[in-house]
């Protein structure tokens, strides 16, 4: 098996290491070192008083976490990950309203630099991995964003270069992931991270259902009218946990409750079986409180397609029989006055709902646009991002409610051309790794990410699924894992390891 390359970063001069972690300071150096930094200290403190004290702390946390990021690149590519979902509590909690995108986006490069650094005396051969049919479906999809900044309809890049800059971070995310799985062990312990942090998330959205928000967050809530009139429909608050709103939380609980589960129906070991279907019920069931319909489509989509997948086993009768089950007792069941088993009913009752009519109309009237542009009318014209970004343009304020229609809108018939073909290459991916494994931990992983992708696929329907953080990063981590893994699959079984190991 491949040793990992990621135990150190970019290596300390020795004189540093010497002083730093071996004489602790007290050298010559060392010396010189501290006096500067008194020096330095005392200056401050002159100048900005009671303000000193927290600004130093501040900068020496923020120098103590880059040199552990660069010492230590794994480190640094979970912490951002993690960051992705912890975001937003400092707004929430103390009201500090900081650039938490740009913090992210700091911390995203600081996790390619670190990884890169690592990876440079190696001199990795990464040609074969660019040459595969997904990579180069990443690198047409960027190309294509970037060719978008010359798209007629739009009249400035402002709106664009907002979608372009994250994209230019996430295909170095694709890339650095290639060296972070350089082992199953590695991928086993990204699932095992990523299983923990949606729990984590799914809790605290119970939480929130059963024990209510907390001061801070009703605080927050309660602090725009806006906010509070959108959170608060069918009678309930939906529920949005540790993420940004609640339809990220919902399709972060529900694909990964999905991703958890199938792990757990072909799970050998009991106890961890157990785990895994503790972890994947409290995420299902916690997505329900999001009032997000688009997840109870979710897990419709997904139960089926790991039915269709796995045909051919006796297990998926059993997942279609109890999957039946559950469905018309949660449509037909004795439930009174529930505002969550409502919006859930609702879900399936399209014909009855007005606000899905109105988008029927709205999209229909808006085919001839989509016809005559072939390229769309450019990146971020429509919807809010339109208003803000472009609002004299056609699109301004037309609401996508569709993630396939926001790539028609945006990038038209030629980007949603793209698109699919490129989803279509995933699940043809997931399936045909699946197919052609012959360890069963490895074909358990196909299928799990394959139907997690799946039940995305069925979420771009009604909303954008696939394309905010955090269920992005997986969505990208999930392409390399699926390149890597055929290449595991001849690895000797006492060198495997294992998601929850």
């Amino acid at each position: 098996m491949k040793e990992s390359t990621r135990q150190n970063g970019i290596p300390l001069p020795g004189w540093v290491k010497e002083s730093l972690f071996h004489k602790r300071m007290n050298s010559w150096q060392g010396w010189i070192i501290m006096a500067f930094v008194g020096i330095g200290l005392g200056f401050v403190g002159s100048q900005l008083g009671y303000k000193a004290p927290l600004m130093v702390a501040g900068a020496s946390a923020g120098i103590l976490f880059v040199l552990a990021c660069m010492q230590f690149p794994a480190f640094s590519y979970y912490v951002f990950l993690t960051s992705i979902v912890l975001f937003t509590i400092p707004g929430r909690l103390f009201g500090i309203n900081l650039p938490l995108g740009a913090v992210l986006e700091g911390c995203g490069y600081l996790t390619v630099v670190s990884i890169l650094s690592a990876e440079y005396k190696k001199r990795t051969d990464t040609r074969e991995f660019w040459k595969a049919p997904l990579s180069i479906m990443v690198l047409l999809s960027f190309v294509y964003i970037f060719l978008e900044a010359f798209n007629p309809e739009i009249d400035s890049r402002v709106g664009w270069f907002n979608i372009f800059r994250k994209q230019i971070l996430y295909v170095l995310f694709y890339y650095v992931s290639y060296f972070m799985f350089d082992s199953l062990k590695e991928i086993n312990r990204f699932v095992k991270i990523w299983i923990i942090m949606a729990t984590v998330v799914a809790i605290w959205g119970i939480k929130q259902q059963y024990l209510g928000f907390t001061k801070y967050e009703d605080a927050w809530i309660h602090s725009d009218p806006i906010i509070a009139s959108l959170l608060f429909q069918g009678g309930m608050f939906r529920k949005f946990s540790l993420l940004t709103d609640p339809a990220s939380f919902g399709v972060m609980s529900v694909s990964s409750g999905l991703f958890t589960l199938v792990l757990a129906i072909r799970e050998k070991n009991k106890k961890t079986r157990n785990l895994l279907y503790l972890s994947s019920i409290l995420q299902i069931v916690s997505s329900s409180y999001s009032g997000t319909r688009t997840s109870n489509a979710m897990v419709v989509g997904g139960l089926l397609s790991y039915i269709v997948f796995t045909i051919n086993e006796k297990k998926s009768l059993t997942v279609l029989a109890i999957s039946v089950f559950m469905g018309v007792f949660l449509l037909f069941g004795p439930f009174k006055n529930s505002p969550v088993i409502s919006r859930v009913r609702t879900t399936f009752e399209a014909n009855k709902d007005a606000s899905k009519l109105l988008r029927d109309v709205n999209r229909k009237n808006i085919q001839p646009y989509i016809h005559s542009h072939p390229m769309g009318g450019g990146m971020q014209t429509s919807g809010e991002e339109g208003l803000r970004f472009y609002p004299t343009h056609k699109l301004a304020g037309y609401p996508p409610d569709s993630g396939y229609m926001k790539v028609l809108l945006e990038q038209g018939w030629i980007g949603f051309l793209i698109t699919i073909i490129f989803y279509f290459l995933i699940l043809q991916k997931g399936v045909a790794g699946f197919y052609d494994s012959r360890k069963p931990e490895i074909k358990n992983l196909y299928i799990a990410f394959t139907v997690c992708f799946f039940s995305l696929t069925v979420g771009q329907y009604s909303q954008l699924a696939i394309g905010p953080y955090p269920q992005y990063l997986f969505f990208l981590a999930s392409l390399v894992i699926f390149y890597k893994l055929k290449e595991y699959d001849s690895i000797p079984p006492e060198d495997e390891g294992h998601y929850l190991a």
